[in-house]
């Protein structure tokens, strides 16, 4: 794995490069606006404890102190932060196609559906699956630490003759690894015709 994240580390000037090309988002813009907005009212607030540093603990506002408003505001700005892009909300010229053939030399990624169409938004929007933003990535690991409990105990136990009976059809006893399964040897001659072989 660290490899593949070398090389997707090693791609994001690339991604930077060929994402600049289209306008950015709504999403994106809006998120732009709150970060401003959060990151002007923290700026505020600093500047005010700069005089008085005993002023964002004493001074209530609205019931609360200003340092929970200090607070609140660093946090609306770390999480709309995550979702904004370095792109211009305007297009700018460039050659896509370039962009996306440098962006390949990186990933080793670049289907033939994307060839001559670089400069589309289903292009784009597809690309843009593969590099999700922060706290998407966070939401979803946050939700599979709570749906791994309902998935074992509820989703797996249905399945679980089938599973045991694929893990009895397909082990095979190596000498010098022990038990495998039998598509971990990548023997395609015996097994690529196996529909479970041509999907992985």
């Amino acid at each position: 794995p660290h490899v593949l994240e070398a090389r997707m580390a090693r791609s994001f000037p690339a991604a930077e490069r060929y994402l600049s090309m289209f306008p950015a988002g709504v999403g994106a813009l809006v998120a732009g606006g709150v970060s401003f907005c959060a990151s002007s009212l923290m700026a505020v607030l600093l500047g005010l404890s700069l005089v008085d540093e005993s002023l964002l603990l004493k001074t209530t506002l609205g019931g609360s102190p200003l340092v929970w408003y200090l607070t609140v505001a660093t946090v609306v700005f770390g999480v709309s932060h995550t979702f904004t892009t370095t792109t211009s909300p305007f297009l700018v010229n460039g050659d896509s196609e370039e962009a996306m053939m440098q962006l390949s030399a990186e990933t080793h990624y670049f289907p033939k559906e994307w060839r001559g169409r670089c400069e589309s938004y289903d292009v784009r929007d597809e690309f843009l699956s593969l590099y999700p933003f922060k706290g998407i990535l966070l939401l979803q690991e946050c939700l599979s630490v709570i749906m791994a409990p309902y998935i074992l105990c509820v989703s797996l136990p249905r399945i679980s003759r089938e599973i045991l009976l694929f893990v009895r059809s397909h082990t095979l006893t190596l000498p010098q690894a022990g038990a495998v399964c039998r598509f971990a040897e990548f023997d395609f001659k015996e097994y690529g015709h196996d529909v479970k072989m041509e999907r992985s």
